[in-house]
């Protein structure tokens, strides 16, 4: 009875082709609604996973919030120099996720803990020196606004300075969208990598801060109702930012190879056509 359903469900429908890698430049919003809808659960799966490399952060987080509203003082230097060890624990975890988040965004194969430990594996360097990055970038930001506001209503210079860090902070925390993804895509340095998602994120500001807000609003949300964040608040934000980040590569650096090993099987059969062609 309910075995054409469950087999629909695993292999999809025949009569429904399933989209091409070529769909991101044609139809990419039909794609992300058919990924999500095939890999809801496993979305799911991995944010429970991926949860429990954020809990040290979510915790310690938590913590200083509690201390702060009952003693009034406001978060100072002391919770940044906690906070930046716990993002480096979440920091190989992000490059695992989003290797599969990326795969999964192009309708491709991806194990969800295999692949995620691979992934791991391959870009655990590049992805500590992301997350101290953007932990010392999170803590100057802060330090910089709060000084800032402070000074603001003695010299209309500091208020200026104020929204410029504003700005400067958005523009940084949008590029988080492309760095990742472009990690486990590309074989590129840390400075590369930063320098090419300013690029991105410039190019495609409107797609990107309309983006950026969507998974604001979904991780404040999951966070709202507190549970919830260990279900949807990390992998679901991250899939919306994957997705866009897929079809900006595609639309500007033509089809990515899926890791470093085929880029190199191809350089290899290049190079093997050519010293077959000089040795005729």
């Amino acid at each position: 009875m309910f075995g054409g359903l469950f087999e629909r469900m695993y292999y999809g429908n025949p009569n429904k082709p399933d989209l091409k890698y070529e769909n991101l430049r044609e139809k990419p919003i039909k794609l992300f609604f058919t990924v999500l809808r095939i890999r809801f659960w496993d979305l799911i799966k991995l944010n429970l996973l991926y949860s429990l490399f954020w809990l040290p952060a979510f915790i310690w987080t938590y913590l200083q919030l509690q201390v702060t509203a009952q003693t009034g003082e406001p978060i100072n230097i002391f919770y940044f120099l906690v906070l930046i060890p716990c993002l480096l624990f979440a920091g190989p975890a992000t490059a695992g996720v989003t290797y599969v988040l990326r795969n999964w965004a192009r309708d491709e194969h991806a194990w969800l803990f295999s692949d995620f430990k691979d992934a791991w594996k391959m870009n655990w360097k590049e992805s500590l020196i992301i997350m101290l990055l953007n932990g010392l970038a999170l803590m100057i930001f802060y330090v910089n606004l709060s000084f800032y506001s402070s000074m603001a209503s003695q010299n209309i210079f500091f208020l200026m300075l104020y929204y410029f860090m504003w700005m400067i902070g958005l523009v940084y925390a949008m590029m988080n969208i492309y760095i990742f993804p472009m990690l486990v895509t590309y074989k590129l340095s840390v400075r590369q990598i930063l320098k090419n998602a300013l690029i991105f994120t410039l190019a495609k500001l409107p797609h990107t801060f309309v983006v950026f807000v969507l998974m604001v609003a979904l991780f404040i949300a999951s966070i709202w109702y507190t549970i919830p964040v260990f279900f949807v608040g990390l992998t679901f934000p991250m899939f919306i930012g994957v997705s866009l980040a897929n079809w900006a590569f595609y639309k500007y650096l033509d089809r990515p190879t899926n890791n470093a090993a085929e880029s190199d099987t191809q350089e290899g059969d290049m190079h093997e056509s050519d010293a077959q062609e000089d040795e005729q």
